[in-house]
């Protein structure tokens, strides 16, 4: 019977850590023309802004925002007609909302700039993906962001 128990304990608990880490399936139905679908990992929140955003981009869509909890990354989705869909239209486009760097492009069709918040630097990478605008933001590196657009549907 103890052992019954012990088992239990150990399944239950090996549950848990399992269910812990998945993330969070978040659809956004009519975002962007198409819509799209993104897993969020654990200790992230999503925010709809369906009015306006931080980078003055005229997105009809709003934003949709997804960062690290008492982190240092952000992301923000919005939408682009096929005219700023273009990577570097689009990527001088928030550079200029934010007054940043001029945009590098990096190799794989990304571009890159930096711009002060508060004094602190903000390393800034840009992408496009048919009508959705990627904008993310780091001060530590984008490999979790990256990861994360990598479930983008």
């Amino acid at each position: 019977m103890k052992k019954l128990l012990i088992l239990t304990l150990v399944m239950l608990i090996t549950g848990a850590f399992i269910c812990g880490a998945q993330a969070a399936v978040y659809e956004f139905k009519e975002f962007a023309a198409h819509g799209f679908t993104l897993d969020v990992p654990d200790g992230w929140f999503v925010t709809e802004d369906k009015f306006s955003n931080k980078f003055d981009f005229d997105s009809p869509d709003g934003a949709i925002i997804i960062g690290r909890i008492g982190g240092t990354e952000l992301i923000t989705f919005l939408y682009v007609s096929h005219e700023a869909s273009y990577g570097n239209t689009f990527a001088k486009a928030i550079s200029q909302g934010i007054e940043g760097s001029d945009p590098v492009e990096n190799g794989d069709g990304d571009y890159l700039f930096k711009y002060n918040e508060n004094d602190v630097e903000i390393n800034v990478r840009t992408q496009t993906v048919g009508h959705l605008g990627i904008v993310m933001e780091s001060q530590n590196g984008f490999d979790e962001i990256l990861a994360m657009l990598e479930t983008l549907l």
